[in-house]
């Protein structure tokens, strides 16, 4: 019988083989291996477990326990190698690392949950490094051996072998351009030099080391390490012997450029031979090292300066760098040093940066040239102009002013070289074509010289007339189809005529409304930067910053360009190191490649390419990171679909997108590969589906809401901070002093001491003495105080420092929980202990107290009043936007049945794919959207999540079931999705609590308004505010005197039962009016109505 022949063995693609990752997840009992066969989707085996804490609350706890670990604790099975007590040592030194790097920061620090796993496999791996290297050894090959085995068994050649001891020395983190790489190596810095300190290895390292790729982002890093308090200062290069002088070991960061280490010592070079070989590196941009020769030598210095120490690498594209290299070693190498990888797909998926378009102009590019470089002008214009003309509404989500960056391949005149293969002589030839640096000048310089025809092409690129322009897609479509709706409306508002749009380009974008000759000036003193002018404008529109700045001025003179002035050099300071500013007059950027490395700059918002070959992929990609880099609203880093408001302002999507405009740009086609090997979007072209959104409420009803009063004097609501007086931090309140303030420090010294072996015992509380206060530090107490004041927007609160110990004197409203030990005279260390728990209970009080003050400003100000329409209880908007990109298929078949369900009005639950709708006639404007969780579908207004929306058809479901009860006993019930903070009605006394529902049940005349929350409660406590506002909402009815209005609220949460360890029954916390969505699925709606019917 003839043998089956063996199947070809394939490779193993890169992003399967992070061996060290998944040996990190493995250890909290997760088996990384399996969900790899998804045919359609791969799925990184990292998922499972940062699911658990993906969902969590940023930041701390009032315990200073980040919501991640917590959530991470609750999801923690026994068994795992990784135990509770390592996993809150861990927090511990995570907590007190970023609580160093903020001490000195207006804006601290907030992890996100990539950044804080990051930050935890860093610690897994330094704890076991440090504790017992040949123990992680065996542990990472046992690994390895079992992943070789499973996918050898798949039929893949892995290219993995095990790890030896020399390789423990390593660690990667692959985050993407804008993630925050910056902040975990300051982290990684301490948390090495943490460990290292209670080791042999202290005394030996000779320095830490910070390598960069150039002068510029060094000093970028050092500002950036003293934010983070971190001594940082330049590598010197003229000691001769730097193995033995200067020696810092893990003091400071010794900071320098990959280009000056060298074999030998030179000019600016530093023979590595004289630093040493045990080095801690922080390395940045790690992926320089893998491309050309010269790039190998810096790999090689890099790889020598830390054989006997360690190595920090870090790159947002790894990846990318290891698959161009084309070297098995470097592949395996990279595939078992990787810690973490967040690269740009997950990255994007996660809501994070901006979107983006993708265009590209191919070799007919002379054909079209000004036709698509006029539209790229005007993408970025219309950026400009909403910057400009919604600056108040845009605030909140942190938008920099809109940056328009053009990279060419060639400055000057393109030079090339060719080998005689028999004579080894090298011939030069010169292309007399104009550079790409000086085609972009030709063509501002033709559009401002003449108007009449840049108006009229302007015109046509607004109205879409792609059969004029030649801008089509490959289908015949206008490629920039629904690109310009803001210069449509803006034309259509202003009356405006195409000449006077272009005016308005002129003088928004080119800082001169009369126009006239483009000028270019070289910057003296300075051989990388030219600026360009406008007429007799004063302030330069935009600057040019290339190697040879001279040869460029000097290209473009002998091109003698139409309507273009090479003018004298001129005296003024350099421009590049500004242009990150918002208030940099520059709008236009133009140059090579030179500043793409490490750049921090949030501003671009529009991104040429011309020319850009295949080679040069990871640059770019690196360039694109710095493009869709975005602050977000409240520092969240994501675009406004994903950072939880409920409306977002209009039109914010076109300067939350990075448009990319290729030119003749090979790389693009590379680029589009490299997003569908992500599984991205291409984007190359958005469709916007509209949905009507109708309010149905009859006004006649005269539902009621609670809303502060109006003033008489301008009708505007009252507002404590514009109103009321200004409170003084003062002597403790007879409320907050029944209720006391309690900190618990026993989770926090648990975890100290768990490293020592020690066991604490029962719980005891404690106050401070005055023994205790005369070590606090009360300017430091005073100046913490202040900036937590100023991080919560208190301007109006008074805080005076004699005031402090006042209060830490009183000591009635408060209890310390903490082992009687760390109160103790006998140990100082303690001191540190007391000024964290005064610090503490300060906050705590100034939050309580701060309430407490708008309370009484408020409560009596607070009144019943009928909704009415444009006050904020009911949406503004007429329609939904439903954006997605074109590629998406079977995501537009889905909207568009979901549309035309709508259109046909109808009931109950529409489903359609990803999206649900719900015609409820209940509700007091319809439909209702809801989109699942990851979906590549944006919605504008906000769309219900999967807990409010099963509140919602819940509620329906109980209406049908009893509707003909309802009836009978004359109840009408109504309810309404409650509006964003600002608009809707939110409750300061619950922690800004702004319920998602108002539920009304009417009866008899009378109304019964309840305050529905669907949240989660698997990181609350019984105590929680949110809870405890169904007794405080009672307080505030008593007040109003209503005889017809009664007041309720209830917390419905998708938290199972069980998962609570309150030590309360279902029927108690029903009782406390906490009802469970899944446990009591087919009753909890019911007993709500009950409950407000009683």
């Amino acid at each position: 019988m003839a043998r089956k022949p063996k199947s070809k063995v394939k490779p193993l693609p890169f992003g399967h083989k992070l061996v060290l990752n998944q040996w990190i997840v493995s250890l909290f009992g997760l088996d990384p291996l399996k969900g790899h066969k998804d045919g359609k989707r791969t799925l990184r085996p990292m998922q499972p477990l940062a699911k658990t804490v993906k969902d969590a609350p940023e930041g701390m706890t009032s315990e200073n326990l980040h919501h991640f670990y917590k959530a991470l604790d609750l999801h923690l099975q026994e068994g795992t190698e990784i135990t509770r007590a390592d996993l809150l040592r861990y927090e511990h030194n995570i907590v007190s690392h970023t609580l160093a790097i903020n001490e000195k920061r207006d804006r601290p620090i907030v992890w996100k949950y990539y950044q804080w796993l990051s930050l935890l496999f860093a610690e897994i791996y330094l704890d076991r490094f440090f504790a017992d290297r040949a123990a992680l050894l065996d542990s990472l090959n046992a690994y390895v051996n079992a992943f070789d085995k499973y996918w050898t068994d798949e039929g893949y050649e892995t290219g993995i072998t095990p790890y030896e001891l020399d390789d423990l020395n390593k660690l990667c983190l692959q985050n993407a351009t804008g993630s925050g790489k910056t902040l975990l190596m300051h982290v990684n810095f301490l948390q090495f030099r943490q460990y290292a300190s209670k080791s042999p290895l202290k005394h030996d390292l000779t320095r830490t080391v910070l390598i960069t790729p150039n002068e510029q982002l060094s000093l970028q890093h050092a500002r950036e390490m003293k934010g983070s308090n971190i001594v940082a200062s330049r590598l010197l290069t003229d000691s001769g012997d730097l193995l033995s002088s200067g020696k810092n070991g893990l003091r400071q960061v010794d900071f320098t450029e990959v280009t000056k280490l060298g074999d030998t010592d030179g000019p600016n070079v530093i023979a590595t031979r004289n630093l040493g070989d045990q080095n801690l590196l922080l390395v940045d941009e790690a992926h320089r090292g893998m491309g050309s020769q010269e790039e190998r030598g810096w790999f090689r210095s890099r790889a020598r300066l830390s054989e006997k120490g360690f190595v920090f690498e870090y790159s947002a594209t790894l990846k990318e760098a290891v698959t161009a290299a084309k070297r098995p070693d470097i592949e395996a190498s990279y595939a078992k040093t990787i810690l973490f990888d967040y690269s740009y797909r997950y990255f994007y998926e996660d809501g994070y940066g901006k979107d983006y378009r993708i265009f590209n102009l191919p070799r007919t590019f002379s054909q079209l040239e000004f036709s698509y470089l006029t539209a790229c002008l005007l993408s970025f214009y219309q950026q400009l102009k909403l910057y400009e003309d919604k600056q108040s509404n845009y605030a909140p989500y942190n938008i920099e002013k809109p940056l328009w960056v053009f990279v060419g391949s060639s400055v000057t005149k393109a030079v090339s070289q060719k080998k005689n293969k028999k004579t080894g002589e090298v011939s030069v030839k010169v292309d007399d074509t104009v550079s790409d640096v000086g085609k972009i000048i030709k063509f501002i310089a033709a559009f401002l010289e003449n108007e009449a025809a840049s108006a009229s092409e302007v015109e046509r690129i607004i109205r879409g007339n792609a059969e004029e322009t030649g801008l089509l897609d490959e289908n015949g479509g206008d490629i920039f189809a629904g690109g310009f709706v803001y210069l449509h409306q803006l034309m259509l508002r202003e009356g405006w005529k195409p000449g006077d749009l272009f005016r308005d380009i002129l003088e928004k974008l080119f800082q001169n409304r009369a126009g006239g000759e483009l000028s270019i000036a070289r910057i003296k003193g300075d051989e990388n930067e030219i600026m360009l002018r406008v007429g007799q404008a004063e302030k330069p529109f935009g600057l040019i910053n290339v190697g040879d700045a001279s040869g460029l001025a000097t290209h473009i003179a002998e091109q003698e360009f139409d309507n273009v002035a090479v003018l004298e050099s001129e005296f003024a300071e350099t421009m590049f190191g500004q242009i990150n500013l918002s208030s940099s007059p520059v709008n236009l950027l133009i140059g090579s490649k030179r500043f793409v490395e490490g750049w921090d700059c949030w501003r671009v918002s529009t991104l040429g390419l011309m020319h850009v070959g295949k080679s040069e992929g990871a640059q770019i990609i690196q360039l694109f990171g710095r493009g869709v880099r975005l602050k977000g609203h409240d520092w969240s880093l994501q675009r406004s679909g994903f950072a939880t408001p409920t409306h977002q302002p209009e039109l914010i999507q076109y300067v939350e997108t990075l448009n990319v405009f290729g030119i003749e740009a090979d790389f693009m086609e590379r680029f589009r590969k490299f997003l569908e090997e992500e599984e991205l979007p291409r984007n190359d072209q958005k469709q916007v589906f509209t949905v009507p959104l109708t309010v149905t409420y009859d006004f006649g009803q005269r539902l009621k809401v609670l809303r502060p009063r109006k003033k008489r004097g301008d009708g505007r609501e009252y507002d404590f901070k514009r109103d009321g007086a200004v409170p003084e931090l003062t002597l403790v309140p007879d409320k907050i002093r029944q209720k006391g303030v309690v900190i618990d420090w026993y989770p926090r010294i648990q975890s100290i001491e768990s490293k020592k072996g020690t066991k604490l015992g029962a719980k005891e509380e404690t106050v401070f003495a005055e023994g205790h206060l005369a070590f606090l530090d009360y300017d430091d107490l005073f100046f913490r105080l202040e900036k937590f004041k100023r991080e919560r927007t208190w301007h109006n609160l008074n805080i005076s420092k004699p005031m402090i110990k006042a209060l830490l004197s009183d000591r009635t409203w408060y209890k310390v929980i903490v082992p009687s030990g760390k109160m103790e005279f006998s140990d100082f260390g303690n001191v540190a202990l007391w000024q964290e728990m005064a610090a503490e209970l300060l906050q705590k009080f100034a939050e309580e107290y701060y309430n407490y003050c708008k309370a009484a400003f408020i409560e009596p100000r607070l009144e019943l009043r009928e909704i009415e329409a444009g006050e904020g209880s009911l949406p503004e908007a007429g329609e939904y936007q439903l954006i997605v990109d074109a590629s998406e298929v079977a995501l537009i078949n889905d909207i568009q049945s979901l549309t035309r369900e709508i259109t046909a009005r109808k009931k109950g639950i529409l489903r359609a794919g990803d999206l649900k709708g719900c015609i409820f006639g209940t509700h007091l404007y319809e439909p209702v959207l809801h989109a699942a969780k990851g979906s590549k579908i944006q919605i504008a207004p906000v769309s219900l999540n999967e807990s409010e929306f099963q509140f919602l058809d819940d509620l329906r479901l109980f209406i049908e079931k009893d509707q003909a009860r309802l009836a009978a006993e004359g109840i009408e019930l109504f309810l309404l999705r409650n509006e964003s903070r600002g608009r809707g009605v939110g409750f300061f006394e619950a922690g800004n609590f702004y319920p998602d529902f108002l539920l009304w049940l009417v009866k008899d005349g009378s109304q019964h308004l309840a305050f529905v929350e669907p949240h989660g409660l698997q990181h609350e406590g019984p105590g929680h505010k949110k809870i405890e506002f169904h007794q405080v909402i009672k307080g505030i009815q008593a007040r109003l005197v209503s005889e017809n209005v009664i007041l309720n609220s209830f917390i419905v949460t998708p938290t199972r039962f069980g998962r609570l360890n309150w030590g309360k029954t279902i029927q108690e916390l029903e009782d406390m009016h906490v009802f469970f969505m899944e446990d009591s699925q087919a009753t909890y709606v019911a007993s709500i109505i009950d409950r407000m019917a009683a």
